[in-house]
């Protein structure tokens, strides 16, 4: 099986405060909180695909299917929404995929 490399950290409210995580809570509750930071060149490329994908989809949905007349106000509105569910939801996988998580507390 082949080695991947991580591209993201991934730190839960159980990961606060600790050292070496780089995320201080200051007397705030983060009950099921998350952070993930992008720690390697690709990481920070994907996410600016992701952020780049998401907003030219959506503008290829309202500029060229709502304005010319091909999609509906309400076909417009759905595909708007279904295409953010797909590239959110592939995103997230792909944190899923390249993560790593602090090494446990000793």
């Amino acid at each position: 099986m082949i080695s991947r490399r991580p591209w993201f950290a991934v730190m839960t409210s159980k990961d606060a405060n600790r050292p070496g995580s780089r995320w201080v809570r200051l007397d705030a509750a983060s009950l099921g909180k998350v952070v993930v930071r992008p720690i390697t060149s690709e990481g920070w490329l994907s996410l600016a695909a992701f952020v780049v994908v998401w907003v030219a989809a959506t503008l290829v949905i309202w500029m060229w299917g709502f304005r010319s007349g091909a999609f509906s106000l309400a076909f417009a509105i759905l595909a708007t929404v279904l295409v953010a569910g797909i590239v959110i939801a592939s995103f997230i996988r792909l944190i899923v995929v390249r993560m790593t998580a602090l090494p446990p507390q000793s």
